[in-house]
């Protein structure tokens, strides 16, 4: 099916595919869909409502989904630079092999939320409560996570320099690997300095 979008659009077990760059609908819904290598870039849907749906080798940067909600969702290889979610809530929702450079997940909820092998350079995650979520194989340099709250999260393999608000990893579990760049962010944080000279 060809995509349109315009208010109170409803696709629904549908295959759908096009271009609806730089686009505006309000109270959008998609259930039980495939989205295959749709163009969303610069798309601004208020009030966008996702269960049960994939989309895969999609481009959606600088998209601006204020408020969404994502249910049961996947964005496979799919890219998502400058993407807006801020305020959304995001339940069991997986970002496999994205681009998430520069995403704005502010304020956003949720839980048992994915990121899987992604480039998350400078993500913004500030005020974002994600219950157990998971980060696999991940660039998270210079991700901001202030106020955040990541109760019961585990990061694996994931590149954590220069992280911003690194206090929010209270509670979480690391790996072995990520030991000296979260400390030493932590030590940034709490404004310790190491004196390398000898007494």
């Amino acid at each position: 099916m060809t995509s349109e979008l315009v208010d109170e659009t409803d696709w629904t077990n549908a295959r759908v595919s096009g271009d609806v760059a730089g686009q505006r609908a309000a109270g959008v819904e998609i259930s039980g869909c495939h989205v295959s290598g749709m163009r969303l870039t610069g798309a601004r849907l208020e009030r966008l409502r996702v269960v049960d749906t994939v989309f895969e080798m999609c481009e959606l940067s600088g998209a601006i989904f204020h408020e969404a909600v994502f249910t049961r969702v996947e964005f496979r290889h799919c890219r998502l630079s400058g993407f807006v979610a801020s305020s959304a809530r995001l339940d069991d929702v997986r970002f496999v092999e994205s681009r998430l450079d520069e995403a704005n997940l502010r304020l956003a909820t949720g839980q048992r939320v994915e990121f899987d092998h992604g480039d998350l350079t400078r993500i913004d995650l500030y005020g974002s409560t994600l219950k157990l979520a998971r980060w696999v194989d991940c660039d998270l340099t210079s991700a901001e996570l202030s106020s955040a709250t990541l109760t019961g999260a585990r990061l694996t393999r994931c590149r954590l320099d220069d992280l911003k608000g690194v206090l929010a990893l209270r509670g979480v579990v690391i790996d072995t690997d990520s030991q000296v760049p979260v400390a030493l962010a932590l030590l940034a944080a709490l404004d310790i300095t190491i004196d390398h000279d000898e007494p």
